[in-house]
């Protein structure tokens, strides 16, 4: 992929890694904000079921934080291949990865061929 092909999807990662730090950075400070046994406003819950909803909502946070974290990583693993000339490639075969791709997922780095063989190996 030429440089001047590669500059939009640049733009757009450094956009996306923004927002995300943002989103991790908020959903840390409102995880970190709660504590593990309190209630949606710092206060002692008032039942078993309210201690509950907080440690669900905790965990989701928690959850959410890891899942941005691994596209953070991947982010940067993109904007490192850009910077080598090497985006757009797998990393895995060093097939073209199709354009209607990079559109959706823009941090990938497999090809759909690549990506369903690690998907399939993945659940067995």
């Amino acid at each position: 992929m030429k440089k001047s092909e590669m500059k939009p999807y640049k733009e757009l990662l450094i956009a996306l890694r923004a927002r995300l730090r943002g989103d991790v950075s908020s959903l840390a400070n409102s995880a970190l904000a709660k504590g593990p046994d309190s209630g949606e406003s710092g206060r002692a819950p008032a039942d078993i079921a309210d201690m509950g909803n907080s440690m669900l909502e905790e965990n989701n946070s928690l959850l959410l934080m890891d899942n941005e974290e691994v596209v953070l990583t991947q982010i940067e693993e993109a904007l490192e291949r850009i910077a080598d000339g090497t985006y757009g490639c797998c990393v895995e075969c060093g097939a073209r990865i199709p354009k209607l791709r990079l559109n959706t997922l823009p941090y990938t780095p497999y090809c759909v061929k690549c990506a369903a063989e690690m998907e399939t190996h993945r659940r067995s």
